[in-house]
């Protein structure tokens, strides 16, 4: 069996790591002795842990459920995919039960315990002091229960080959349920973890060609600034390849890749732009597969802000569009073009508090078009749209705000 050179170049750097990980831990060994080292490693799990139960104990104590919603696996379409979370704090230790999340599913985005465990663990290792470090001992403060037989926990023979998106879109359950314990630290949804794009075939001579990209986004705004636009999930550490090594070596054009205007969700502070990438397929056919989500539940906003525009999927052939499903399978020939919008990024508090300059800002950077300027933030621009009619904005905002008919922002908009 032959395998790609890509593949054996990931081995080797795999395998490199591990002789320099295992040539520094001798080198310890050596100058202290194994029991030494021994003693060592078992304190800084141990610290780790005093540290984290110290944290977790200055945390209310109570109970907090959020609910989100998976559009579907791709093969059942159109049913939705119930992610529950309950997370249960009292002294210094903290449960988080997904008890009541969906059953597993026939698509392969079913989750292993160990990567809702993951995605549980960076949700609540982001919300505590950074100086608590980063192994096992943070864990053992922190119980995850994933009932076998879900799509936390799934059993043989579910497919789990894509369960990142359920992963990504656990981090935004788990952050719904951190918002309502500490209002304070926590971010609004984003854009659901990344869009799976793969595109593949055949040459002339048969010499097969496949191409494989994650297409990162935003972050959702947060309690004391906007969102990040451009930036992968935390969940992940991955960018996008270069327009020009893709180019290089694969028959594809990269047509755009942008930001997509008016995609955060509006509110005090703006959830993070979306992107838009679009390719034209150079051979003669290929194979399009596509795994995104958040068209049917949009990345929710918190305290008053706006959820974020869901994601797009557009198909042209000649001169006609194509809107597609959020997951697919499909054949594409030459000079079509896919065209993918992420899903935007919720807003954090009421849009009518943000700060004319910022909006004003947005709009000359074209993040924010006019038209949400005076619908979603009540900023009225001066003729010209290049400053801020402040009295005119006064007292749209003040209509604005009898209309809506809340004094209190909910906690979640969906």
């Amino acid at each position: 069996m032959r395998l790609p050179v890509r593949v054996l170049g990931d081995l080797r750097a795999q395998l490199s790591a591990c002789h320099i990980a295992e040539q520094g831990f001798l080198r310890l060994v050596e100058r202290h002795g194994v029991k030494q080292v021994k003693a060592y490693s078992e304190e800084i799990l141990d610290y780790t842990e005093r540290l984290t139960r110290a944290a977790v104990h200055e945390l209310p104590d109570g109970e907090w459920s959020f609910e989100d919603w998976i559009d579907d696996d791709g093969i059942e379409v159109g049913k939705p995919i119930r992610l529950k979370v309950t997370l249960r704090k009292k002294g210094d230790t903290l449960v988080a039960d997904w008890t009541g999340t969906s059953p597993q599913v026939k698509g392969a985005i079913n989750n292993t315990c160990s990567y809702t465990k993951a995605a549980t663990y960076t949700c609540l290792k982001s919300v505590l002091s950074h100086d608590i470090l980063s192994n096992s001992g943070f864990y053992r403060a922190i119980e995850v229960i994933a009932p076998p037989g879900t799509i936390a926990n799934a059993v043989l023979p579910a497919a789990s080959a894509a369960r990142g998106l359920t992963g990504f879109r656990m981090i935004d359950c788990c952050f719904g349920a951190l918002a309502q314990m500490l209002p304070d630290r926590v971010m609004a949804a984003g854009e659901g973890g990344n869009t799976g794009v793969s595109i593949g075939g055949y040459y002339p001579d048969r010499r097969p060609f496949i191409f494989v990209e994650f297409v990162c986004s935003a972050w959702g705004a947060r309690p004391w600034a906007d969102g990040l636009e451009g930036n992968a999930n935390l969940f992940a550490n991955m960018c996008l390849p270069s327009v020009e090594g893709t180019e290089t070596e694969q028959p594809i054009e990269i047509l755009c890749c942008e930001l997509v205007q008016d995609s955060g969700g509006p509110g005090k502070y703006r959830g993070g732009m979306s992107m838009r990438r679009t390719y034209r397929l150079l051979e003669e056919e290929a194979v399009l597969q596509v795994r995104s989500d958040r068209r049917a539940f949009r990345p929710y906003g918190l305290y008053g802000g706006q959820p974020g525009r869901p994601s797009l999927n557009i198909l042209r052939r000649g001169a006609e569009d194509e809107i597609l499903p959020a997951k697919l399978t499909i054949m594409i020939r030459r000079g079509d073009v896919f065209h993918h919008d992420q899903p935007g990024t919720g807003g954090w508090g009421d849009p009518l508090e943000r700060d004319p300059a910022h909006v004003l800002r947005d709009v000359r950077n074209e993040f924010v078009s006019r038209e949400s300027a005076r619908n979603d933030y009540g900023i009225a621009l001066a003729p010209g749209g290049l400053e801020v009619d402040v009295a005119a904005t006064e007292k749209l905002r003040a209509e604005m705000r009898a209309a809506r008919g809340w004094e209190k922002p909910p906690v979640v908009s969906r």
